[in-house]
């Protein structure tokens, strides 16, 4: 199997990329850049980053922030800590956010600002999560939760249409919706994959405009990107599927083994010198060969592979068929 790092489609490798180009760009190579991100940015970059790739950048300083606002004036007139600001955003820009920044100290010195559309969590190169509050289930399928619910599928709406843009594609929206649903005052059928279809379509819509320069009419096929197709379903689609349970590698390391953030396995190891220590391990399929092999097989499956390939290990390797033997 291809690993992502390879992988030009991957959705990892095209929001690290991404990234990284944003970061380059900002200055002259050989020459020093300072790096300021707000905490939900930084946990983008973090998930496909690590420090010292940041650093690779002719980066001399990374700075998470919850307020952006003594940055900027520190960029402002009279001040010459920063000679120049870039900004980068991680979703669409509002109008009242960009004319505040106009308008600030700091605008004259401002020499970018940029909408990345990199507002999705990718923890495989083609699955990502949306996970737009912190109980996003009773959000969308509770009948008291009106509030909720459109606060909810904006969100989500903002990280498809992020998984779009990296994509670079103009797709089809189609959706999931029952006869009955479309009953008037029906309330039994959930209107989720309707709503979040005519949403997705209005920031797409937006966002072509803005970006692309296209036409805003939902129903002109795409020109220059290949055929491609947003199906939107929501859970009532299919209800029998999280009550059944998969034997997968990965299902079952994740029924057995407290993981930390999804992917990582904190454990103890007893050193020669007969002292513990700590130590972790991250399930990841651009630096784990097994995992990205094996999470997706039955468990059985994988048993019987691992073992041969155990076997083959021990009778090419004197040394380790020495210690296995012993």
């Amino acid at each position: 199997m291809e690993s992502s790092d390879s992988n030009p489609h991957s959705l990892i490798e095209m929001l690290r990329k991404k990234i990284v180009d944003a970061i380059s760009s900002t200055v002259a190579p050989n020459k020093w850049r300072v790096v300021v991100v707000d905490r939900p940015s930084l946990k983008i970059v973090s998930f496909v980053l690590k420090m010292h790739e940041i650093l690779e950048q002719n980066v001399m300083g990374n700075v998470a922030t919850d307020d952006f606002q003594p940055i900027l004036e520190q960029s402002g007139a009279g001040h010459t800590r920063y000679a120049r600001a870039h900004l980068f955003f991680t979703g669409a820009l509002s109008d009242s956010l960009l004319s505040s920044l106009r308008q600030s100290p700091a605008g004259p010195y401002i020499k970018r600002v940029e909408e990345l559309y990199i507002e999705y969590n990718p923890i495989e190169s083609r699955v990502f999560l949306t996970i737009p509050s912190e109980h996003p289930f009773y959000a969308l399928y509770s009948p008291h939760s009106s509030d909720m619910f459109y606060r909810d599928l904006n969100a989500t709406a903002d990280r498809v249409l992020s998984v779009i843009a990296c994509l670079g594609i103009e797709p089809y929206i189609r959706y999931y919706c029952p006869a009955q649903s479309l009953a008037a005052g029906n309330v039994e059928y959930p209107k989720i994959a309707k709503e979040m279809a005519e949403k997705l379509q209005q920031k797409l819509n937006c966002y072509y405009a803005h970006n692309l320069n296209k036409s805003t009419n939902p129903h002109e096929a795409p020109t220059h990107s290949p055929p491609s197709t947003v199906i939107i379903l929501d859970r009532s689609v299919d209800m029998y599927a999280p009550l059944l349970h998969e034997f997968t590698y990965q299902a079952v390391v994740h029924d057995l083994i407290d993981l930390e953030d999804g992917n990582k396995y904190a454990y103890e190891i007893s050193t020669l010198a007969g002292e513990t220590r700590q130590a972790s391990a991250t399930l990841s399929e651009q630096t784990d060969m097994l995992w990205r092999q094996h999470r997706h097989k039955h468990l059985g499956r994988v048993a019987e592979e691992l073992a041969t390939q155990f076997g083959s290990m021990v009778s090419k390797n004197t040394g380790v068929k020495a210690a296995h033997t012993q």
